[in-house]
């Protein structure tokens, strides 16, 4: 089978590796689809975040059907479409390359965490989840960021009348934007360095869009939330704090250019905990009920094999998500 590796740094290609063998806890999964992370992928690429040698299988936004089970698995059947398949370091298979989560493979693994802890399904979150039959595993991609970012939210301590800004203009930030005004958070403020996202946040729900050079239209924030992963963009963030406010670190800064060591010594900052799985029910809710539509959440799906194409798009930023199909 093939799968899509970081090559050398700063450059993608696709290498033949053999094909995984389930083990007895563990499903085999034909991969149907997998996302493009616009920040992650472009620091792992460049070998900026989880830094190690080459070869590296890519791809963490996965989706893929379940297509033979391993002697102990019972929470999963042949058929299922679940979230996050991959494979680990040893299970690529091929002297001296690594996984970084390996989702962009033909075929990949989920392990059955619960039967391996004599657990049922409802007693323990985990990302390997499945998703309602005959969703589309293009749009089923999308749920993953947005559970990611529902926890988020979630870890932020927004108490009653607490003002909240994000920075960041990526798909995280407008996720975390929508659900906020959904949760009824105001003034919810998004801090940008571009103006030409200004109409696509205040349609998310954003009460105002202010720019580097401009002031807070309501004075500091009770709660920020650093959403690029840039020192930049964590100063920027303490910036728009209130004394005594909260700014929840999300994104990751590059090993080259790491967030200023003063900056996460202010006792206003924390890494939030990010547990996308404990969101897995209240996303399907949203999705049974209509408040959210995948589509809307995914423009442009390519076949893999147009890789370099979704990545260049990704890059100028001439898609917001790109989506390859296997």
């Amino acid at each position: 089978m093939k799968g899509l590796f970081i090559v050398d740094k700063g450059k993608l290609g696709m290498m033949d590796m053999p094909e995984p063998e389930p083990g007895p806890y563990e499903a085999l999964v034909r991969v149907r689809a997998c996302g493009i992370c616009n920040s992650t992928d472009a620091k792992l690429i460049e070998n900026e975040f989880c830094p190690g040698p080459f070869p590296a299988l890519l791809g963490h936004e996965s989706v893929g059907e379940v297509v033979a089970l391993g002697p102990k698995v019972t929470s999963y059947r042949v058929g299922d479409l679940v979230l996050r398949p991959g494979l680990t370091d040893a299970q690529v298979g091929l002297p001296g390359a690594r996984s970084v989560w390996g989702g962009f493979a033909e075929m990949a693994l989920v392990r059955d965490v619960w039967a391996e802890r004599g657990q049922p399904t409802d007693a323990l979150a985990h990302p390997q989840q499945t998703v309602p039959d005959g969703a589309d595993p293009a749009l089923a991609v999308a749920m993953i960021t947005l559970k990611e970012t529902l926890s988020c939210l979630r870890s932020t301590e927004i108490g009653p009348g607490h003002s909240l800004g994000i920075v960041g203009t990526g798909p995280v930030a407008e996720a975390l934007t929508y659900f906020a005004s959904l949760q009824g958070i105001a003034p919810l403020i998004v801090l940008a360095r571009n103006p030409i996202h200004r109409e696509r946040f205040l349609l998310a729900g954003a009460d105002a869009y202010v720019l580097a050079d401009e002031r807070l239209p309501s004075g500091p924030l009770d709660r920020v939330i650093e959403a690029v992963g840039s020192r930049a963009a964590l100063r920027r963030a303490l910036d728009a704090c209130k004394p005594g406010g909260r700014v929840n670190v999300y994104g990751v800064a590059p090993a080259s250019d790491p967030f200023a060591r003063a900056d996460l010594a202010d006792p206003r900052v924390f890494i939030g905990k990010v547990a996308e799985a404990e969101e897995h029910e209240a996303l399907l809710g949203m999705l049974q009920a209509g408040t959210v539509r995948l589509d809307d959440w995914v423009d442009r799906v390519l076949p893999w094999t147009e890789y370099e194409a979704g990545f260049a798009m990704v890059k100028s930023r001439a898609a917001r998500k790109v989506v390859l199909t296997l």
